[in-house]
């Protein structure tokens, strides 16, 4: 087939596949006790992973080669396109990021060789779930699958994606959701085994690698929002992005559960839950998005490529088996004599782990809607503020948790003595309400939440302080809340007092808008067609030349509107190009339907009919002629003014009129029957472009992502301290025995 014998990519997914049933086939054997498979499992695991490694490396080569003779190269791809982006073509489609999912699970769950715990041939049984799973898809769907005949030049990716933030972000955030198998196959392994301790000594470092990871990519994919897409936010509620974050809620429910298990021995059976929940909303996620369920309804999702049944088989397989084993195996590690003090550290813990899963179940459900209205009617969506008005409550109580949490003692209830601590600090958050609300701020849950903020932040900080005298590794988790403060205080500071205004920019005049002054100075072309629209800004002590991009994408068939964002200290000036009205649209007009007669600058006109010149879709234009009478009677001349519908726009083709001047065919609605008619009057000045741009403030919004890197950071020292310990268990409270059983 087109020269090659053999195709290489089919050869390697095959023998990659059968490497991976055998693999997981021996660990089975040697986690029950045959250590005869030990080094055959290894081999075989190493064979996987070489093979998946082989495949990600084929294909970047087709990619990098431009070898469109592969459907999958030729659907994403372009001879035109920059490296990075032809990189980034690797995971433009399913089959990419399934290869790419299949390769981070395989290389993280690797890492569990490194301890020679006893439940870890186990846990790797389990692990090999994810890959074998998806590497069955791929010989279904594969990245290799050839053309009956090789394409010319590939599509190419979209434009949208051309962005150097996607050619990190998506792998990122694959990488995040690829460490979640690890506490799924650990908690699996804990609960064959029955090994509380392995599970508190194994689980922990990658629950925090979850955290970070998934948390970079979420970042990433607000400032790519922020920075290309023009609607002046970061975090939009779309489906997809909901599909992300909630197995992310679910993980940091686990973490706080985990810290809780360590300290008092209590939810063992709540963090093994926690542990096969974050994975499952995983494979659920995955399921909404590449099934096409939400394809009317999210901008993110894949097209469905007929994978819905092994998708479903997929997520159906880990719900019966990983809830199934839950419940049968789970009840050998009850600890019934455990308790949680009310005004204790442990219980300020476990209300955090309960918050965060309802609020990932309560996101879910809303994102699951266009599913779950399918079972009574037509397909629905819920509006975007159901996760505002289900969140901001919660968001509240979390704040209020981070801030009194670290103050309270393991182990021991003192109300009085943690109202003593939290007084500095809750009295900052009431001064800082009481400031917003005179600063106008009005919503009385955004007031709660600056008090609940502020509250936290100082008393993160507090404790932080004391505990980095021994380290800061060991304030890692309040480093975590003090960003986790910042950034919500960057939210509500930024989307209370920002400021927007749509203002019409006439090319060569200054016009004010929220105390700054701009003049549209025309286009700069561009060479990749990406056209930048030149305005002079002057306010706030500067002066500056901001481009916002407009430009027809071919790719898409739609106009592409990319912001320019102008940073200062304290906020953003953030400029979104709406459209370009041409002269012409600034012309005396007037709109007539068939047989109509009207006036415009002073000339009378007569609209009879269409005619039409091309097919749609034609590369070459499919074009509107509108047939106008020019004057009154029968013998009135008659023009036909041209608008043409190519591949990349619109093109208006003028008509002179008999006594001097032009007449335009602005719009046309062939299917209502009326046209939109300009005239150049004769002597008349020329009409001048016009720039119709939404300009905005965004106040402190720098909070944000400096809040977001903070957080990070501190869970960042979290995977530190623990691989700095080497399996050592360490807590503020007293150890306690953790129940070891026999394996069944």
């Amino acid at each position: 087939m087109h020269g090659e014998p053999i195709n290489f990519g089919f050869l390697l997914t095959w023998a990659t596949f059968a490497a991976a049933l055998l693999a997981a086939a021996a660990f089975l054997l040697e986690g029950r006790g045959d250590a005869r498979f030990a080094r055959p499992a290894r081999i075989l695991y190493a064979a996987q992973a070489l093979g998946l490694l082989a495949m990600g490396a084929w294909l970047m080569r087709l990619f990098v080669t431009h070898d469109f003779r592969y459907a999958y190269v030729a659907s994403y791809s372009a001879r035109n396109m920059d490296f990075k982006y032809v990189f980034s073509s690797f995971w433009g489609g399913q089959e990419g990021t399934f290869l790419m999912w299949a390769i981070f699970s395989t290389l993280l769950s690797s890492l569990l060789l490194r301890s020679r715990n006893r439940i870890v041939p186990t846990a790797l049984f389990f692990a090999q779930w994810a890959p074998i799973f998806l590497l069955l898809i791929l010989t279904v769907q594969s990245p290799f699958r050839l053309l009956a005949v090789a394409a010319a030049d590939g599509v190419g990716l979209n434009p949208l994606l051309q962005d150097p933030w996607m050619t990190i972000h998506p792998p990122t955030l694959f990488f995040g959701y690829s460490s979640l198998i690890v506490p799924f196959a650990l908690a699996m392994a804990t609960l064959v085994h029955a090994d509380e301790r392995a599970w508190l000594k194994l689980a922990p470092p990658f629950v925090l690698l979850s955290t970070v990871v998934l948390g970079l990519g979420f970042t990433m994919g607000g400032l790519w929002a922020y920075k290309v897409l023009g609607w002046g936010g970061f975090w939009g509620w779309d489906p997809v992005e909901n599909a992300s974050l909630v197995p992310w809620l679910f993980n940091v429910a686990l973490l706080h559960g985990l810290l809780v298990q360590r300290a008092t021995g209590a939810l063992a059976r709540t963090t093994l839950f926690l542990g096969i929940t974050s994975y499952l909303f995983v494979l659920y996620g995955s399921f909404l998005t590449r099934s096409g369920v939400l394809a009317d309804f999210s901008v993110h999702s894949f097209v469905d490529l007929g994978l819905s049944g092994f998708l479903l088989a997929f997520l159906g397989f880990f719900l019966v088996t990983g809830y199934g084993a839950w419940a049968l195996r789970s009840g050998a590690l009850a600890r019934p004599g455990a308790q949680l003090g009310g005004a204790s550290r442990e219980f300020a813990l476990w209300l955090g782990m309960l918050v965060f899963s309802l609020m990932g179940l309560l996101t879910m459900a809303g994102t699951s809607a266009p599913l779950l209205s399918r079972l009574f009617g037509p397909a629905g969506n819920v509006a975007v503020d159901y996760y505002d008005k289900v969140n901001t409550p919660l968001g509240l109580l979390v704040c209020l948790l981070v801030a009194i949490g670290p103050l309270a003692r393991w182990r021991q209830e003192s109300p009085h003595g943690l109202l003593r601590a939290a007084a500095p600090a809750l009295a900052a958050g009431v001064a800082a309400a009481m400031a917003a609300g005179f600063a106008g701020m009005r919503d009385p849950l955004d007031i709660l939440l600056i008090f609940g903020a502020v509250f936290a932040m100082l008393s993160n900080f507090s404790v932080l302080l004391k505990a980095s005298r021994r380290g800061l590794p060991y304030a890692a988790g309040y480093v975590s809340h003090f960003g986790f403060s910042i950034m919500l205080l960057g939210v509500l500071v930024y989307s209370t007092f920002g400021e927007e205004r749509q203002v019409a920019l006439p090319r060569g005049a200054t016009v004010e808008a929220l105390g700054m002054k701009l003049r549209y100075d025309g286009v700069r072309k561009q060479p990749n067609g990406k056209d930048q629209h030149s305005v002079f800004v002057e306010g706030g002590g500067r002066h500056y030349e901001a481009r916002p991009i407009l430009w027809f994408s071919e790719f898409n068939q739609a106009t592409m509107r990319n912001p320019h964002v102008e940073r200062f200290w304290n906020h953003d000036v953030y400029l979104a190009p709406i459209e370009l009205k041409s002269g012409e649209a600034a012309l005396p007009s007037v709109t007539l339907a068939h047989g109509q007669s009207g006036e415009a600058g002073g000339l009378g006109l007569t609209f009879r009919t269409f005619e039409r010149r091309g097919t749609m879709g034609d590369p070459k234009g499919f074009s509107i002629l509108a047939v106008v009478a020019v004057g009154d009677g029968p013998d009135a001349p008659v023009v036909k003014p041209m608008l043409t519908i190519m591949p990349y726009g619109l093109t208006r083709t003028p008509v002179d009129l008999p006594g001097g001047g032009t007449l335009t065919l602005t719009n046309a609605d062939p299917n209502g029957g009326t046209a939109e008619l300009a005239v150049n009057v004769p002597g008349a000045p020329p009409q001048a472009d016009v720039l119709a741009v939404e300009v905005s403030t965004k106040p402190f919004i720098g909070l944000v992502w400096i809040g977001l890197a903070i957080l990070l950071f501190g869970a960042g020292l979290g995977i530190r301290r623990r691989l700095a310990l080497s399996g050592r268990e360490e807590s503020a409270a007293p150890a306690i025995p953790v129940r070891v059983a026999a394996a069944p």
